[in-house]
């Protein structure tokens, strides 16, 4: 008798092929299991923990190199050992920083929405304001050191003077893209100026006005621990200098640390959460149109 035939399986269907089926579906669900696994490293979400996380590790291996660059652990454990001054110091600094960004935010919007509403005030604060976006806060705050010393009028003075104009140009260019024909209609139809500016221009303008506060308190952060570097008794910038005139740079390293760590925080927690708000209300008033 010649050789049996390998028998079918319950569906008719020969062993072999099913096994070469088999190992078909487990390698696509191995190569599907790597892309899914790939793309969650790189989702919307996942994105910026993978590129903090590549940062970290970038860091270590410097700092493991280079001797002059302290390592994650090294300021992880700096900021262990003088927990009791993170506080205190972060407050002066936050505290600073809030005077001026209140002040920021008033004369930003302020002066930004009669340069985009009236063309004398337009053209009379144009070369000014190019001017204070042209000069570098590095050299306002050896200015505010000289005129007040440690006082903490320098530190604030500074932040104005460095990041008011990056708002006004924003408030500017939004007040200039406010629909004309809407505000047309709307004297038209006797609206007020009070009412057009809470439900139209101002509307129109948030998105603008957020996004140029946003570059705005991270020029004026940067700007505020300048002149705390340079000539303060208190704050973050000052810590990074003590740290930094006792030769210690993981010192300096770790103030520095805070430094990101704290404007970072703002950022994502109070800046982008107010700008996505604002875009949907943009995205939502195209959508109907």
């Amino acid at each position: 008798m010649g050789a049996a035939e390998p028998r079918a399986g319950l569906a008719g269907i020969d062993p072999r092929e099913a096994d070469i089926d088999r190992t078909a579906i487990t390698s696509t669900d191995l190569h599907g299991g790597t892309r899914r696994w790939w793309s969650s490293l790189t989702s919307d979400r996942a994105a910026a923990w993978t590129a903090r996380i590549v940062a970290l590790l970038v860091w270590q291996l410097a700092g493991s190199q280079i001797d002059r660059i302290p390592t994650p652990i090294e300021v992880g454990e700096f900021l262990s050992e003088h927990r009791d001054l993170l506080w205190p110091n972060i407050w002066v600094t936050l505290q600073t920083a809030l005077v001026a960004l209140v002040i920021i935010l008033v004369v930003g919007i302020v002066l930004g929405f009669a340069m985009g509403r009236w063309w004398p005030v337009r053209y009379f604060f144009t070369d000014l304001v190019m001017v204070l976006i042209a000069l570098p806060a590095f050299i306002w705050a050896l200015l505010a050191v000289m005129w007040w010393g440690f006082d903490d009028i320098g530190p604030i003075f500074v932040a104005c003077i460095s990041a008011t104009p990056m708002l006004i140009i924003n408030t500017r260019q939004g007040a200039q893209a406010v629909d004309g024909d809407l505000q047309k209609m709307s004297a038209a139809y006797k609206v007020s100026m009070t009412r057009q500016f809470r439900t139209l221009i101002l509307p129109a303008m948030s998105e603008y006005i957020i996004a140029g506060f946003r570059f705005a308190a991270l020029a004026a952060w940067g700007a505020i621990l300048l002149v705390e570097f340079f000539g303060s008794e208190e704050g973050i910038g000052f810590q990074a200098n003590y740290w930094y005139d006792a030769g210690s740079f993981t010192g300096m390293v770790s103030w520095g640390f805070v430094m990101l760590v704290v404007i970072v925080a703002i950022d994502k927690l109070v800046m982008e959460p107010a700008l996505r708000r604002t875009r949907r209300w943009r995205a939502e008033s195209s959508s109907w149109t």
